[in-house]
């Protein structure tokens, strides 16, 4: 190693040329001791362009992985779980007939009749005991109702739910929730559910996994009370949907048909996602934080966000909420003639604007969820009529009865993770220095040490010649 302390310039004169070659030398980097020691002018040059085009190529890949590394790419994990406790799915369920005849005979006397016999032979199916009332003909179709007389005409939870079993705890159905039929706006029934968290401050029921079977049951016991169904054209039968908690739904459109006097077995598949949240391309939010930073309030799941914005820009707009929005609310709900007469029912007008505006700020804000649970299921439906669908008097109640397995003894987990960790990216970088210059951590360390001797040098022989230019100004002063 040169001696510092001899190579003073102040003392030995040494040219910077002459220092720096000698520094360099003594340095363990191959390529550039190499290159200092080689004594041929066309070897030096043909090394120093080696040296200049592998460093080139070091820096462009080493560039172009760093650029990818802060894009923050991820990677997905497929995960079989058994865990000891799960996310347990929400129902939805509602009478597919809007209005129960019964209610509506009471409150419209007028618009019923006692069937005759002639009435009951075109209706055989229709007309029941003796004495029930039944609607007019001209009063048959039920969406001519206003939306306002749907909860007070529509069939109540207890009267629909008859018994639920293998079910957590003595929770009741929540509703009653307007939810739209396809039929046209005003065709609206009253629904409900049972576990939803939407819009509560309640924590989501968890399910324990079955250790005794290899699945867990929920059964509920549906009746669709066909001496209610409104007029002999309606279709008597249950809907009923398996959602997230988080999520409202509406079973007309998500959900499936149940049949008078049918048994369904529903085989229930789960699958876990867990994304990252911003800077990764996942860019998803927590909103189990979120709504716990909110005092329990807000949306928890992307789409519950989304119906969440679509609701205030329906406030805004219409003053009230169209039918066809699930979020839950205590605001009327719109008619056909309110948002038809709306200023908003024009596209092209200011407070469309507005309203859009709303929404839009909103939902910039809904991003993918950081944890969500998703259901499928299978259905099989069987028809049959045991001891348990008959009445003290032997007639057929048309009783449905639903049973929910739960393939919970595995559950697969999509987990998105960074694709580098910082130790792989550090391997990675170290990997291109091998290839591409040969040099380990060691000589890099080397390198620096030298180029710290080399600008200890320029500063010593700054401070000897001005010192030296001092000393002759003062000695010419003299």
């Amino acid at each position: 190693m040169v001696d510092d302390s001899s190579e003073s310039p102040s003392s030995k004169r040494t040219s910077i040329k002459n220092y720096v070659s000698r520094v360099w030398k003594e340095s363990s980097v191959t390529a550039v001791s190499a290159i200092v020691s080689t004594g041929s002018v066309p070897r030096k040059v043909f090394r120093i362009l080696v040296f200049v085009l592998f460093t080139a190529g070091f820096l462009y890949q080493c560039i172009q992985f760093l650029s990818y590394v802060y894009s923050y790419p991820t990677i997905v994990n497929i995960e079989i779980k058994k865990p000891d406790f799960y996310l347990a799915p929400a129902y939805t369920f509602c009478n597919y007939n809007m209005i129960k005849r019964s209610k509506f005979c009471h409150k419209y006397p007028e618009k019923c009749i006692i069937p005759d016999e002639k009435f009951c032979q075109k209706y055989s199916s229709y007309c029941g005991e003796n004495g029930t009332k039944v609607p007019k003909e001209e009063n048959f179709f039920s969406e001519n109702y206003p939306t306002e007389g749907t909860f007070d005409l529509g069939h109540d939870a207890d009267s629909i739910l008859k018994m639920k079993m293998g079910v957590e705890g003595d929770e009741e159905a929540s509703g009653p929730y307007p939810r739209i039929r396809q039929e046209g706006l005003n065709s609206l029934s009253s629904c409900y559910s049972l576990y939803s968290r939407v819009n509560s401050p309640l924590e989501p029921l968890m399910k324990m996994r079955n250790v005794w079977w290899e699945k867990s049951l929920h059964e509920f016991v549906f009746d669709p009370e066909e001496r209610e169904v409104f007029s002999p054209n309606e279709r008597p039968g249950v809907v009923f949907a398996i959602h997230s908690s988080f999520e409202s739904v509406n079973p007309f459109e998500k959900g499936i048909f149940l049949r008078p006097g049918y048994s369904y077995r529903i085989t229930l598949s789960m699958h876990e996602e867990k994304l990252l949240p911003y800077p990764y391309e996942t860019d998803c939010v927590n909103y189990t934080e979120v709504w716990l930073s909110n005092n329990r309030e807000g949306p928890r799941s992307q789409k519950s966000c989304q119906d969440y914005c679509v609701l205030e820009a329906s406030i805004y707009c219409f003053n009230c909420v169209p039918p066809m929005v699930t979020y839950p609310s205590e605001t009327r709900t719109c008619s056909a003639e309110d948002i038809l007469s709306s200023p908003c029912a024009n596209t092209s007008a200011e407070q469309f604007g507005a309203a859009d505006k709303v929404f839009s700020n909103c939902l910039n804000k809904c991003k993918d969820d950081c944890f969500r649970m998703k259901y499928t299921y299978d259905v099989l439906e069987i028809y049959e009529v045991p001891e348990w669908t008959k009445e003290e008097n032997n007639k057929q109640s048309r009783l449905i009865k639903v049973a929910i397995d739960f393939e919970d003894s595995e559950i697969i987990a999509l987990h998105y993770k960074p694709q580098f960790q910082e130790v792989e990216a550090f391997s990675y970088i170290g990997g291109f220095i091998g290839i591409w210059l040969g040099v380990s951590l060691v000589q890099i360390a080397d390198v620096f040490e030298s180029l710290f001797r080399i600008a200890r040098y320029f500063c010593k022989k700054g401070a000897s010649d001005r010192c030296r230019k001092s000393t002759a100004s003062k000695n010419e002063e003299v």
